[in-house]
């Protein structure tokens, strides 16, 4: 197995954080026996909700979704934006569940025997426009809870949180629900609640204050309806770590308390931490109280958490692919909801067959490359790598163009395209604003048909591109860029394969193989 770029282990006693240095927003987690589960925001992407599992809290791998498909044919094109937001996952009665939120939809719910398995279809539990990130609460009488905030966006207003009945098989939120915590005034736009019970108080961990500048607040009531004290528990401080934003509380086999968040690193996305946490006074003290104001700062590096499993394997996100398994690695993610037609895998055997899908829109428009659904994406994985994939093209038709993609509202690709004639090797460049901007900014006619490309990244998201025709030998091509987060999802690498020349639906007759991705270390060589 090969390591991942980023590793947070230090040595055998202390990691750094961010423990994931990819983009898995919303992290919730819990720990079943000596096993922990980590689920986030997927949104647009599909496969939807990623779960990675843990024995430690500090090495990661993903090991399964728990959505196949998104519910709607609206979700066959790109929403982005839209989709899987914040969802928790609980452990009850030998049964595991994921509530999420689609905002413009409802609350939804999925359940398994076994995460690592086949998880149900998804269920409406509450339509509803603008109710976002759902947590459920079971409580020792029986009773069950959700616990809810509101998306400006879509109802009008937020800094809300709600508490409402839920059924106790967890299916069907029972009433209208109850505002028990008003943040306008304290704790503006608070949200991501989650819910837990200890020593007779009942706790909602939430977020305030946004995403790249806010601080994470705790309530506490010995009434799950309120009324709720209220008490900041972590902040930026004087540390580099901005945020830090939503996460989830989790103790260890061991009786240690630890909390999960993410941090907002623009284009690389929302990444992980893990911070210390401890109880004074039924408050928990998240991180260290670096300058004594009773609020904790988060940690950049600490010692481990003391599990039954310490460093049983290394920290592993899959990222390179050598396309030799009978399906898409657990690393990708289409853009929207996949077509069978779109790929294969057995056509030749070790490679990637992506064929041609035209982009224009139902008004014959022409769509820009971030807004095609059959871009294959993964996650960015570490602050600086190379990303080289070895690719040949079929192409009969004008405008087929298939190459490596850096994506986001400021995205930019590179790859063979076909013109009237011949081939020729192009960048483009594209802005997504108001409208979008997209350019050819570089094209070099070529005599072949096979090509190696190269992406370069380096600290600040720097991204530079190359070529080559033996795999060896590189050169620069294009115009270097900083490619830019879209809405709530962070930058993306990727494989492509389209038609621009006005045809549209699935061109069987033109395809692109592709060998293999290599995600590699940044080496002095690849200074931008």
């Amino acid at each position: 197995m090969i390591p991942t770029l980023w590793d947070p282990n230090v040595d055998e006693e202390r990691y750094k954080n961010p423990i994931i240095h990819a983009d898995y927003s919303d992290p919730d987690v819990i720990r079943v026996g000596s096993d922990y589960f980590l689920v986030a925001s997927s949104f647009n992407c599909v496969p939807g909700l990623p779960i990675l599992h843990s024995r430690d809290l500090i090495n990661w791998k993903i090991v399964n979704y728990a959505v196949e498909r998104l519910p709607s044919p609206e979700y066959d094109t790109p929403q982005i934006g839209k989709g899987i937001w914040a969802p928790a996952i609980r452990y009850h009665e030998e049964k595991f569940y994921i509530y999420f939120s689609m905002p413009d939809d409802g609350i939804y719910v999925c359940y398994t025997d076994d995460p690592f398995g086949k998880w149900s279809d998804i269920h409406l539990v509450k339509a509803a426009k603008g109710w976002i990130d759902p947590c459920p609460f079971w409580d020792e009488d029986g009773n069950a809870y959700l616990v809810n905030a509101f998306a400006k966006s879509r109802i009008g207003f937020n800094s809300k949180l709600c508490v409402s009945r839920l059924s106790a098989d967890g299916l069907r939120v029972l009433d209208e629900g109850k505002i028990v915590f008003d943040g306008a005034k304290t704790q503006p736009t608070i949200e991501g609640p989650k819910l837990y019970k200890r020593n007779g108080y009942y706790y909602i961990f939430a977020p305030a204050g946004g995403v790249k500048f806010g601080w994470q607040t705790v309530l506490r009531s010995k009434d799950i309806y309120g009324p709720y004290e209220e008490k900041i528990v972590l902040h930026q401080g004087k540390t580099k770590i901005n945020g830090p934003h939503q996460g989830a509380w989790v103790e260890t086999e061991k009786g240690e308390h630890w909390f999960v968040h993410f941090q907002d690193r623009g284009p690389y996305g929302r990444v992980v931490h893990l911070q210390p946490m401890r109880w004074e006074d039924n408050w928990p003290v998240i991180g260290v109280d670096i300058d004594g104001d009773g609020i904790g700062e988060p940690v950049e590096e600490y010692r481990k958490p003391n599990t039954n499993y310490k460093n049983e394997y290394d920290f592993y996100l899959e990222c390179s692919d050598h396309f030799d398994k009978p399906q898409i690695s657990l690393q990708w993610q289409w853009h929207a909801n996949p077509q069978d037609n779109w790929y294969s895998l057995e056509k030749r055997k070790s490679y990637l067959r992506l064929y041609a899908v035209g982009n224009l829109t139902n008004n014959n428009k022409v769509k820009s490359i971030f807004f095609m659904p059959n871009l294959l994406l993964q996650k960015i994985p570490a602050p600086e790598f190379i990303a080289i994939v070895k690719l040949e093209v079929n192409f009969n038709k004008e405008g087929s163009y298939a190459g490596i993609i850096m994506s986001g509202s400021r995205y930019s690709s590179i790859g063979i395209k076909r013109g009237q004639k011949k081939l020729s090797l192009v960048q483009v460049l594209g802005d997504v604003k108001e409208d979008v901007i997209e350019n050819t900014v570089a094209k070099m006619p070529i005599e072949t048909s096979q090509v190696f490309l190269k992406i370069s990244v380096k600290e600040g998201a720097v991204c530079k591109f190359s070529f080559s025709f033996d795999g060896k030998k590189f050169t620069d091509f294009g115009t270097e860029f900083i490619p830019q987060e879209a809405i709530w999802v962070g930058s993306k690498i990727g494989l492509f394969c389209i038609n621009t020349s006005g045809k549209n639906g699935v061109i069987q007759s033109d395809y692109a193989d592709f060998d293999y991705f290599k995600i590699e270390n940044f080496r002095k060589e690849d200074e931008c």
